[in-house]
C-alpha cells in the first residue's frame, strides 16, 4: 500500500510539473491514468487484507463505519476548500497538494506495525498466479453467502448508475432547473452517506441484515419514484430544493448503510487467508457493474423518457430487493447474527 501511494504521488507530481513546464501532452495523461488505475487495483485487495490485522472482528462495524464517515467528511471538506485552494495557489499548486495527500497516506500506513507471517520473496510465476486466482474463485463459488454479498454489491452499484450518469437531464427535464440543483444533489447525497455511515453501528445492533437491505431498497425506490411523482412540488424554487434535499438525503443514507453492511459481512464471512484474493474479485466485479450498467442506460435513454426510466429503475430496485431479501444466504447470515447475540448477549 505504501508503494502504490508513492507511485500515485509520483504520477500526480509528473502531471503538475509537466503542466508547469508546458510539456504535458494528452498521451502522457493517458499513460499516467493507466499507471494510477493499475496501482489502485493492487491497493484495494491489499487494504482489504490489512483490515483484520489491525482491527478485531467485533470492532468491524465501528471501524468500517468510522472509515466511511471520515472518507465522506474529507470529501466534503475537499469540495469546500477546492475553490479556495485553486484561487490561492493556482491549479498547479492544487495538484501538488493532491500529491502531498498521497505522500501523507504512505507515511501514515508506513507507521502501522503489522506482523505478517509466512512471507517470502518469490519471482512472479504466471502458473502459480492462475492457480491462486482459481482458488479464490472456487472459494467464492463454494460459499452461498459470499455469492450473495457480491451479487448485492453488484446490484447496489448498478442502482447508483442512473443517478450518477443522468444528473444533468434530471436537472433540466424533470426538475426544470439549472446547474445549482446538481450542486445541491451532490451535497445532500454526500451528507446522507455521512449520516448513514455514522448511524450504521447503532442500526446494526437493532435490526438484522435482512431488514437493512429492505430499508436500502425502500430508500432507493423512494428516491427514483419520488423524484418523478413529486412533480407538482417543482413549481417553486424552495419546493424543488426541499423535495430534492429530502429525497437525496434518504437515498444517500440508506445506500451508505447497505454498503457498510455488505462490507462488514464480507469481512466476517471471508477467511483471512483468502481476503486479498476474494477482495480482488469482489472489487473487480463491483467496479465492472458500473460501466456495463452505464452502457445499458445510455442505450435505453435514447428511446425512453427519463421520467419513465427513473420509474422503471425504482420498480427494478423493488423487485430485485424482494429476491435478495428472500435469499437463503441472507437467512443464514441473520441466523448467524442471532446466534452470536444470544450467545454473547451483544452483537459481536
Amino acid at each position: 500500500m505504501v508503494v502504490t501511494d508513492l507511485i500515485r504521488a509520483a504520477c500526480v507530481a509528473f502531471v503538475a510539473t509537466g503542466y508547469l513546464l508546458g510539456i504535458l501532452e494528452s498521451w502522457m495523461l493517458l499513460v499516467i491514468t493507466l499507471i494510477i488505475s493499475t496501482a489502485e487495483a493492487f491497493r484495494g485487495p491489499a487494504s482489504t487484507a490489512l483490515t483484520p490485522k489491525v482491527l478485531e472482528e467485533r470492532y468491524y462495524e465501528y471501524g468500517m463505519a468510522l472509515n466511511s464517515s471520515m472518507s465522506t467528511l474529507v470529501q466534503l471538506l475537499g469540495l469546500a476548500f477546492a475553490g479556495g485552494i485553486i484561487a490561492w495557489i493556482g491549479s498547479v499548486g492544487a495538484i501538488y497538494v493532491d500529491m502531498a495527500t498521497f505522500l501523507l497516506s504512505a507515511g501514515i500506513i508506513a507507521l502501522v506495525r503489522v506482523k505478517e507471517k509466512n512471507l517470502s520473496k518469490e519471482k512472479f510465476d504466471g502458473k502459480e498466479y492462475k492457480e491462486t486466482l482459481r482458488a479464490g474463485i472456487v472459494y467464492v463459488r463454494q460459499s452461498p453467502v459470499l455469492i450473495w454479498i457480491i451479487s448485492a454489491s453488484l446490484f447496489l452499484n448498478a442502482m447508483l448508475v442512473p443517478f450518477n450518469s443522468l444528473q444533468a437531464p434530471l436537472a433540466s427535464d424533470v426538475l426544470h432547473r439549472g446547474a445549482e440543483v446538481l450542486s445541491l444533489l451532490g451535497i445532500t447525497v454526500t451528507l446522507g452517506m455521512l449520516l448513514g455511515s455514522a448511524v450504521y453501528p447503532m442500526v446494526q445492533k437493532r435490526i438484522l441484515s435482512r431488514s437493512i437491505l429492505a430499508l436500502a431498497g425502500m430508500g432507493i425506490f423512494i428516491f427514483y419514484v419520488g423524484i418523478v411523482i413529486c412533480q407538482p412540488m417543482y413549481t417553486s424554487l424552495w419546493g424543488t430544493y426541499l423535495t430534492l434535499s429530502v429525497l437525496s438525503m434518504i437515498f444517500g443514507c440508506t445506500i451508505s448503510i447497505a454498503i457498510s453492511m455488505i462490507s462488514v459481512q464480507f469481512m466476517k464471512w471471508t477467511e483471512e487467508s483468502y481476503l486479498a484474493r476474494v477482495g480482488g474479485i469482489f472489487n473487480a466485479l463491483s467496479v465492472a457493474a458500473m460501466p456495463v450498467t452505464s452502457f445499458l442506460i445510455s442505450a435505453v435513454v435514447a428511446f425512453v423518457d427519463i421520467k419513465i426510466l427513473f420509474l422503471a429503475v425504482g420498480v427494478i430496485d423493488f423487485i430485485g430487493c424482494i429476491f435478495m431479501v428472500r435469499s437463503k444466504a441472507l437467512k443464514q447470515m441473520d441466523e448467524e447474527e442471532q446466534s452470536t447475540v444470544s450467545y454473547t448477549g451483544e452483537t459481536e
